[in-house]
């Protein structure tokens, strides 16, 4: 027998996982390619220069996540499958309309990679779910600091300048004072 034999999407110890990192990756295409066109509108639309930084940072994350899908699957000698991605052609009203894409983006990665943890434990591959595992931490913490940006707009009034200069700082160094 030879090892693609048996470790491929054809064995039911693997089947599960095609779908489940399919989703993820294509979650996480979506969301690099929603955030970098959200980056552009928030850039040009409303001058918020540091705001748009760090949507283009968090845009530019998402394929070392999906990346690390890939090297998890690796680890069993599977392809990683690379789903086509749609224009991401909305364009929200208002900075509002901005963070509830940024944190739908964020949720639709972590209902994607919740479900590829599912499917690897009960495969029993334990070890490759931790490491899904650990992909969703990041990406909690990136959807952390991003509710707390769009709570600190909610909160501020309406002065673009100066919250634009707090999300530099919370960004730079956790806005811990």
């Amino acid at each position: 027998m030879k090892l693609s034999d048996f470790y491929n999407y054809d064995n039911e110890r693997f089947a599960a996982l095609r779908d489940a990192s399919r989703k993820v990756t294509e979650k996480m295409q979506n969301a690099n390619r929603g955030l970098d066109t959200l980056k552009e509108w928030v850039l040009i639309e409303m001058g918020l220069v540091n705001t748009s930084n760090e949507i283009h940072k968090l845009a530019h994350k998402q394929p070392g996540y999906f990346d690390q899908v890939g090297d998890i699957l690796h680890q069993r000698h599977l392809i990683q499958e690379y789903p086509a991605t749609e224009e991401y052609a909305k364009r929200p009203e208002d900075l509002d309309g901005v963070f509830e894409e940024v944190i739908r983006m964020l949720q639709e990665s972590e209902d994607a990679l919740k479900e590829f943890v599912r499917a690897a434990d009960s495969l029993g591959q334990y070890a490759l779910a931790r490491q899904a595992e650990s992909i969703q931490i990041e990406n909690s913490q990136d959807y952390e600091k991003f509710m707390y940006a769009w709570n600190m707009y909610d909160s501020t009034d309406g002065s673009a300048t100066s919250f634009d200069n707090w999300i530099k700082h919370l960004f730079d160094d956790g806005g811990d004072d």
